[in-house]
């Protein structure tokens, strides 16, 4: 398992950080899915894919944790109904 980034271990608690602050890719899956299954790979695929709003600076992403709510719900699908009923 890698090493949490600096920034985060300094500041484990999501709620320490604000809506808008900036986080690299790495940062962001530490810090809002320490455990799994979701990682800075995975994110980098949902910008790629047009889910994940980012911010391109001096050629490094960053997201906030606003940005990343807004692709969870926008993912969100309602439940399948079943055949038989």
């Amino acid at each position: 398992m890698k090493p949490k980034p600096r920034r985060i271990a300094a500041r484990p608690d999501p709620e320490a950080w604000s809506d808008t602050d900036p986080l690299s890719l790495e940062e962001a899956a530490a810090l809002m899915f320490p455990d799994g299954p979701y990682t800075a790979s995975t994110l980098r695929s949902c910008y790629r894919q047009g889910f994940l709003e980012v911010t391109i600076l001096a050629r490094k992403l960053t997201t906030n944790k606003r940005a990343i709510r807004e692709m969870m719900e926008a993912a969100r699908r309602p439940p399948r109904k079943h055949a038989g009923t």
